[in-house]
């Protein structure tokens, strides 16, 4: 079997196996934690890699006796994930369980949360890379207010010059107020009117003779 690619879907601990990786004598797995990789084959076949590297970290945390972090600010912010996402009763379910928001597998166990994020940064909290996925190791980082109020989902990202931003970082460089942008975009203004025209500037109506 060495040296040829096993059939889609094979199983090798918490490793299957996609297809052929982009690296020599590599190949493309989905570890069961939802992670993609590209491993080296004979470590696979060896046994030597069984997983993306989760599998380490979870028996680290088996050793813990007790996480003794139910008073810590990282605890709280597991369970208010949790919460949001399996509880119809609290009071953000709307936004997340019901939107189809999940929480993968890995982390239902407070353990395996924290041996993947470890804790809050100061000044930081919990998000989603991908707002419409779910939370899991691979779609989460710890990211501050100014990161997060570009990844909500009501905001309008506008695309000028080869450049894709939110109307707030356009006003930034432009020197418009934002409502001024939105207000041209509600006009019917082409995205290159609003951020190019200058403050105060009115736009023509067409002549209604012609």
């Amino acid at each position: 079997m060495k040296g040829t690619l096993p059939p889609v879907g094979t199983v090798f601990g918490r490793l299957e196996i996609l297809g052929e990786g982009k690296e020599y004598r590599h190949w493309l797995c989905r570890c069961s934690c939802g992670v993609e990789k590209e491993i080296d084959r004979y470590a696979i076949l060896s046994g030597a890699t069984k997983s993306c590297g989760c599998l380490q970290r979870d028996s680290a945390s088996t050793k813990m006796s007790k996480h003794k972090k139910s008073s810590d600010p990282v605890y709280k912010i597991w369970t208010a994930m949790k919460d949001r996402c399996q509880n119809p009763n609290c009071k953000g379910y709307d936004l997340y369980g019901r939107r189809g928001i999940r929480v993968c597998e890995r982390w239902q166990k407070f353990e395996n949360f924290y041996a993947d994020m470890g804790d809050r940064p100061d000044g930081k909290s919990l998000d989603r890379i991908n707002n419409d996925g779910p939370y899991a190791p691979w779609n989460c980082e710890w990211r501050d207010n100014k990161g997060q109020s570009r990844n909500r989902r009501n905001n309008v990202w506008l695309e000028f010059n080869g450049k894709r931003q939110v109307i707030k970082d356009w006003a930034n460089e432009t020197g418009l107020h934002e409502t001024t942008i939105s207000y041209r975009l509600r006009q019917g203004w082409t995205v290159e009117e609003a951020l190019t025209t200058p403050r105060w500037t009115k736009k023509k109506r067409p002549n209604a003779s012609s």
